[in-house]
């Protein structure tokens, strides 16, 4: 057996008993899951994100729409899986369902399409210690003043864990740890929200900004 087809089974076994618990007298989402699978086979890897697209007859996607958010986000998940066992750098695909008049209703059809990657971001410490400090944000870090912080800042106002910088697929995220002294996000005192190129993060003295990670892919 090979490996992708091992892989497969392992899935879609792991997805049918899933789906069969939440839907008990369907079995449509565990079909629309191993289509995904050969779907996410046949496309080649590469360069950018393959965003698969599950279209339903309006009559079927009416029955699954409550549920759109989890099919979406545990169809995502089982893709990501096989992107990370197919050993193969690449980013975490995605999944959307939509609704399609001209699908048969109890058949889906698959479409995938490449996006762009989405830009890679990083914090430089534009005024504070270390002055000039690069970080790229990937996955989840902490900065603060404790040693063992992604980013380590020398600053008596910038608490041990000061806040938390979290890379997911709805895109980029910080949240204030409970600091003595707040962040600032483009001068506003916010506990969490949303980063983008060009964002400014002020902690005590400090001054963090979000850049374009010009080394990524380098």
């Amino acid at each position: 057996m090979s490996f992708l087809l091992r892989v497969e089974t392992a899935c879609a076994n792991v997805v049918e008993r899933a789906f069969a618990v939440a839907f008990p007298s369907a079995i449509e989402p565990v079909q629309i899951a191993r289509k995904l699978v050969a779907s996410f086979e046949a496309a080649s890897a590469g360069r950018g994100v393959r965003h698969f697209k599950v279209r339903l007859n309006p009559a079927d996607f009416a029955r699954f729409a409550t549920d759109r958010e989890y099919l979406e986000g545990r169809w995502s998940a089982m893709l990501t899986r096989l992107a990370e066992r197919s050993h193969v750098p690449q980013a975490p695909p995605s999944v959307t369902m939509l609704s399609d008049a001209s699908i048969p209703a109890g058949t889906t059809a698959i479409a995938v399409e490449i996006l762009p990657e989405p830009m890679r971001l990083a914090l430089r410490v534009r005024k504070g210690v270390p002055p000039g400090a690069w970080l790229p944000l990937r996955g989840t870090l902490v900065v603060g003043r404790e040693a063992g912080a992604s980013l380590v800042l020398t600053d008596p106002r910038i608490s041990r864990r000061h806040l938390e910088i979290v890379e997911g697929a709805g895109g980029l995220h910080f949240r204030d740890l409970g600091s003595s002294n707040g962040t600032l996000l483009n001068g506003e005192r916010r506990s969490e929200g949303e980063l983008h190129c060009g964002d400014l993060l002020q902690l005590g003295d400090s001054e963090l900004s979000v850049d374009a990670d010009e080394l990524a892919g380098a």
